[in-house]
């Protein structure tokens, strides 16, 4: 995926501004999935534990969601079990990482108080708000479950972490890699060699428009977490119910 900073997403026709990333993510990567030519994770190919850390907000999908990708991860394991596959309680969507994470955290740590400060003030009135999760994309390392919202709840919300995290000096651990402003969920990571690229590539091809469900969000969580969110490392700091409905 770029590192570049896309353009902001259009107040109107939000779905098809969604659509259309998902679909340049998935058109510059599915040539090289069929190919074979996937982008291995050195941490997780060489089995070693992961000792970066974070500070993320994140939301998590619904039980019917998590079941439907769930199945589906399934599907792909048996193809190709040599790749990562997240867990149905390591499922989630980035709202924002308020740093990325790093093997030397203790500097953000030290300023956690402050953290939480800027997402309790940019979380106190934000409302809830409904995701759906149809289809699936690809980047080079990465198969991801596409997200789509229908309101700027989403977009708003982050820009008002991102506010806080600004107005407390601390905004230079945020969007390092990309400036995020779509919803789609990572599920699984190539730490492998692909045993058939043709026969996965068709798989997910497959997959263009299946559809996981919707959940409709009511709270988020600040988290400790590792680059994955594993299961076994992933802390909860506070969580954070949502005002009103969507």
């Amino acid at each position: 995926m770029s590192t570049s900073h896309p353009k902001p997403l259009p107040p109107n026709g939000l779905r098809d501004g969604l659509q259309g990333r998902y679909d340049r993510w998935w058109t510059e990567t599915i040539g090289k999935i069929r190919a074979g030519d996937v982008e291995l994770d050195p941490l997780l190919a060489s089995g070693t534990l992961d000792q970066r850390r974070g500070l993320t907000v994140i939301a998590r999908p619904s039980l019917e969601v998590r079941q439907r990708v769930t199945a589906w991860l399934c599907e792909l394991r048996r193809l190709e079990p040599e790749q990562y596959y997240y867990t149905a309680s390591e499922l989630h969507l980035t709202v924002l990482s308020l740093f990325t994470a790093t093997v030397h955290p203790e500097p953000f740590f030290a300023q956690k108080e402050l953290y939480l400060a800027a997402v309790d003030a940019a979380l106190r009135q934000a409302a809830s708000m409904r995701i759906e999760f149809v289809g699936a994309t690809v980047s080079p390392g990465a198969v991801m479950i596409q997200g789509f919202f229908d309101s700027v709840l989403l977009n708003d919300l982050r820009d008002g972490l991102r506010e806080q995290l600004q107005e407390r000096g601390l905004a230079g651990g945020v969007d390092q890699r990309y400036r995020l402003e779509t919803a789609h969920m990572t599920v699984a990571r190539f730490r492998a060699p692909l045993r058939d690229g043709e026969r996965f590539a068709a798989v997910l091809a497959q997959s263009r428009s299946r559809v996981f469900g919707a959940t409709v969000i009511r709270s988020l969580s600040l988290v400790e977490n590792d680059w994955y969110m594993s299961r076994q490392v992933t802390r909860t700091a506070r969580r954070y119910q949502l005002t009103g409905s969507t």
